[in-house]
């Protein structure tokens, strides 16, 4: 099963550890407030990681209406999170 996978723009970040919400090297890339920073497909569903500047990182999947499903302050978190779900 593939892992997650940063959209170009964010592709720096892809090797990068310890990144939190407000880091410079996230904010770097930004241009609002609320961006996107890719995807990972898990059957069916096409999950998404959300930053929201400066406060978070959140996990969303396509088709699941506004609520987040997992939240946090660390880049890492949300990754481990989104690559460790399963069909």
């Amino acid at each position: 099963m593939e892992k997650f996978q940063f959209y170009e723009r964010f592709k720096p970040l892809e090797n990068l550890k310890n990144i939190v919400a407000g880091d410079k090297r996230i904010e770097s890339l930004i241009v609002d407030e609320q961006s996107c920073l890719g995807h990972r497909k898990v059957g069916e569903r096409n999950y998404h990681i959300f930053y929201f500047s400066p406060s978070e990182f959140a996990v969303f999947y396509h088709g699941g209406g506004l609520d987040s499903l997992y939240t946090s302050q660390t880049l890492g978190d949300v990754l481990n999170y989104i690559n460790t779900l399963e069909e």
